[in-house]
């Protein structure tokens, strides 16, 4: 059984491979994408019931996919993540205030 289609954004390969073998593991079906442009001309087919994506990439960031995904009708209910070992407490605050959700997947949702 599918728990959930996940579109995983990202340009760094080892985080994408870590990521895609957890989710695997617990029976999520998974897509990806190498950076923010990628993963947005993926939308309209996927439609994925999550987004994880980082927030530092070339050809649109993590904050520019969550914007763009967040006007589109189409997607702006979609929960998006966003990730990175460079997020401090503002870099979150901001995250959270563009839309960002603050859990994950096999936690509650807001």
């Amino acid at each position: 059984m599918i728990m959930a289609r996940v579109l995983l954004i990202d340009d760094d390969r080892s985080s994408l491979d870590s990521m895609q073998h957890a989710l695997r593991l617990e029976g999520h079906e998974l897509a990806w994408a190498a950076d923010g442009t990628q993963g947005l001309a993926l939308l309209p087919q996927l439609r994925p019931d999550l987004i994880i994506c980082d927030v530092v990439m070339p050809r649109a960031g993590g904050y520019a996919v969550l914007e763009m995904v967040r006007a589109n009708p189409q997607t702006s209910r979609v929960p998006v993540q966003l990730s990175s070992a460079f997020l401090d407490d503002e870099a979150r605050a901001l995250a959270l205030r563009r839309g960002a959700i603050r859990q994950c997947l096999g936690q509650e949702r807001p």
